[in-house]
């Protein structure tokens, strides 16, 4: 018996100061986030699977949200609760939590988190509250399809994981490239189809790091059916093999505020994938889509407000709101990325 099945997947889901403090509640201490996913949600909708990464924390309430860790430099990310259910409304099933700002609480912070994931029915993999010795894996079936997904990320951004504990943060490093490939070799053979999600890379540039297509390369050939790429804040090449495995190096981001002036980051791309298991076991990813989309701010009657548009259809019928200014830079954006995205088939970067 054949089986297919639709799985859509998004890049860095990243809130920071003035996207946060836009969708605070007049005169009230809650905030409103689904407003923010509102255009694309019913395209995540349509798919059985939706995988995003989760890049923040879910800490608790704070005065200030985003601030920078006077000893490392980097900024520190937080964000209030109601991001979780929005994400749950709009349609996501799991959630991808080992990333660069994954200890921006601490230890304490990481475990609220996925504390306030599983309270709205959110799946994750990639961090834990205990050791889950060589269960760090998630475990999903999609209409009777077993899927295993593994997130790793190279690193916490100089904050230290607790004494004792290497196991909260599934970590890759060029020094761990074989225990990741032994990793995903081992849930090969305990499930139908292999995820891969990969925090890796350098930030803004849209071609992968050499020692990124050797990781990639090295877990397609160890078992993974499709790897999702995140961290360079900018969309890289997507490829589907000849034996129909498929591979996205970075998704860009699904929402941010832009990033190092770069308007690059304000772009990101909705995979949809449909994915069949043969009668005799065989996996291939047989359609491979892409909707592009553009993080920005509108002007509303509420005051500015963050959206997520899909670019093409936006394009096609204007957004109220968005400036004319925008509007060019977001075609500019799109013309530049989409042949990133044009390569239906080809042999692995």
């Amino acid at each position: 018996m054949t089986t297919e099945f639709k799985l859509a997947a998004v890049g860095d889901i990243l809130m920071m100061g003035s996207l946060i403090a836009s969708a605070k509640r007049p005169n009230e201490a809650e905030y409103d986030f689904e407003p923010v996913f509102q255009h694309v949600a019913p395209l995540l909708k349509q798919a059985d699977l939706v995988i995003g990464n989760l890049e923040t924390p879910l800490a608790g309430p704070e005065a200030d949200y985003t601030r920078r860790n006077p000893r490392t430099g980097f900024f520190t990310l937080n964000c209030p609760d109601e991001l979780a259910p929005a994400l749950k409304k709009t349609g996501f099933h799991v959630l991808t939590t080992a990333n660069n700002h994954a200890m921006d609480r601490g230890a304490s912070g990481l475990t609220r988190t996925l504390k306030v994931l599983d309270d709205n029915g959110l799946k994750h993999v990639g961090t834990y509250a205990s050791d889950p010795g060589s269960g760090n894996q998630l475990i999903v079936d999609v209409k009777g399809v077993k899927v295993g997904i593994v997130s790793y990320s190279k690193g916490t951004n100089k904050i230290p994981l607790p004494a004792g504990s290497p196991w909260m943060v599934d970590e890759v490093t060029p020094a761990t490239y074989k225990k990741t490939a032994d990793h995903v070799r081992r849930l090969a053979r305990e499930v139908d189809v292999v995820v891969a999600c990969l925090h890796i890379g350098r930030e803004c540039k849209h071609t992968p790091l050499k020692q990124s297509r050797r990781l990639v390369n090295l877990l397609l050939a160890s078992g993974a059916h499709i790897i999702l790429g995140n961290h360079p804040h900018v969309i890289q090449p997507a490829f589907v093999t000849k034996e129909g495995r498929f591979a996205i190096y970075s998704l860009g981001n699904f929402i941010s505020t832009r990033l190092y002036r770069n308007p690059a980051t304000n772009c990101g791309v909705i995979v949809q994938l449909t994915v069949r298991k043969e009668a005799d076991g065989k996996v291939k990813v047989t359609e491979a889509g892409y909707v592009q989309t553009w993080s920005t701010r509108l002007k509303t009657a509420g005051g500015i407000k963050y959206r997520i548009l899909p670019i093409r259809q936006t394009l096609a019928k204007p957004q109220p709101g968005q400036s004319a200014a925008d509007r060019l830079l977001m075609r500019r954006i799109w013309n530049r990325t989409r042949p990133l995205l044009a390569a239906k088939s080809r042999s692995r970067l």
